[in-house]
């Protein structure tokens, strides 16, 4: 039976607040809601009569064609059904299509404004949570709520996302430049080296976003490369200097290959997982292992005489895709990873620009994170890039008008 109007959106608009908002500060809550408004909106598609122009937009569908690559990875490696079904452990990116016909039936309601202020919610909620857990609870490393480097990407995350409100029209609108600020904030409080490099790569992508809506065309172009240039200078110094090499885990990596030294545990063990993820790929490239085995086939194939790791991931999206589907996987990985700059590539008017902003500020910002820790197949993270994605599927959409 269809829903009713008001029941409609109040349900779209619980799914935005499960969606950006919970997933820092009540991430438990955030799970249970979410998967319980994507089971309606999955009955809910029949009725949106939209349903087809939201399947064929690509953040939509290339994370369904993403599920199909690991499903038949997984059933090539299957050793019971539970390896073929572990693909539904990415149910919630499954269901981007779904979550964007319940957010189409808000219409015009579903502003810039309105989704910024969820995301810059969830942001500030973190940013307050690491604070307790550091200056009231005198933790060293805020993770009251969450493991600090989860809590440090989805923090990361919905603080770019909130700076969409920027582009909104309300009076109050540079509010949202908040949004990456705590973000940061949250990121120097858990004491993450990831995703401060990700912060860095992220701002580079919201400063040429704004320049490009605020400042002609050219002069746009000229201070974006400039910027980049600047930028390149920088990073390059650094990498000369060896300064890099104690900034983050990537550079402490680099430094082990060039000297056969650290000091640093972590860095050390992710080096093992990486050339331990290597071997075993190349051991299994099409398939790799399955979901539920991959750490282990990781393990198997550590250097002799070396102690592997004991996680529950190899610390990084690409090694952890690769071992658990093979070829499928990385290409599962990469269309999880470039569907929402895809789908914003779709995006005609006013919306274009910040549509672009959401989608390449994501994509970015995941495959950075991801470099250093999983990030991609998280359920944290995973509800929070769905929700990005229904967005994009939504607004995009509606800008192309009903004949698109």
């Amino acid at each position: 039976m269809n829903l009713p109007r008001l029941t409609v959106a109040f349900l779209a608009w619980a799914m935005l607040l499960a969606g950006l908002t919970l997933p820092t500060f009540a991430p438990e809550i955030s799970n249970t809601a979410i998967l319980v408004l994507m089971s309606i909106a999955l009955l809910h598609l029949i009725w949106v009569p939209e349903r087809r122009q939201l399947l064929r937009q690509p953040a939509g569908w290339m994370p369904l064609l993403a599920g199909l690559f690991l499903f038949i990875a997984f059933s090539l490696t299957a050793k019971s059904p539970l390896h073929v079904a572990a693909f539904l452990a990415l149910v919630h990116l499954y269901m981007v299509v779904p979550m964007a016909g319940l957010l189409t039936r808000l219409g015009d309601a579903l502003t810039l404004d309105r989704i910024g202020l969820f995301a810059l919610a969830g942001t500030a909620g973190g940013a307050i949570a690491a604070a307790i857990d550091v200056f009231v609870l005198g933790s060293a490393r805020a993770g009251l709520v969450n493991n600090p480097i989860h809590l440090a990407a989805l923090g990361l995350a919905l603080g770019f996302v909130s700076l969409i409100g920027i582009w909104g029209t309300g009076r109050l609108r540079t509010i949202f430049l908040l949004g990456p600020v705590l973000g940061i904030v949250t990121v120097y409080l858990t004491g993450s080296r990831g995703p401060t490099v990700a912060a860095a790569q992220m701002l580079l992508v919201a400063a040429a976003a704004i320049c490009f809506s605020w400042l002609p065309a050219r002069t746009a172009r000229r201070v974006v490369g400039s910027s980049i240039a600047i930028l390149a200078c920088i990073v390059i110094f650094f990498l000369v200097t060896g300064v890099a090499d104690e900034l983050t885990p990537t550079g402490q990596i680099l430094s082990l290959l060039r000297t056969g030294v650290t000091s640093d545990t972590s860095t050390a063990e992710r080096l093992i997982m990486y050339q331990s993820a290597f071997d075993a790929f190349l051991a299994s490239p099409l398939t790799g292992y399955g979901l539920l085995d991959y750490p282990a086939a990781a393990a198997a194939h550590a250097p002799p005489g070396v102690a592997f790791p004991v996680y529950a991931h190899l610390h990084n999206d690409i090694a952890d895709f690769a071992v658990a589907g093979g070829l499928f996987g990385l290409l599962a990985y990469g269309l999880f990873l470039f569907a929402p700059l895809m789908g914003a590539l779709r995006a005609r008017g006013p919306l274009r620009i910040p549509l672009l902003y959401l989608g390449g500020v994501t994509t970015i910002g995941y495959f950075s994170m991801g470099m250093t820790n999983a990030v991609i197949g998280l359920r944290w993270q995973d509800i929070v890039l769905a929700s990005v994605l229904a967005l994009i599927v939504t607004l995009s959409t509606r800008s192309q008008g009903p004949q698109a």
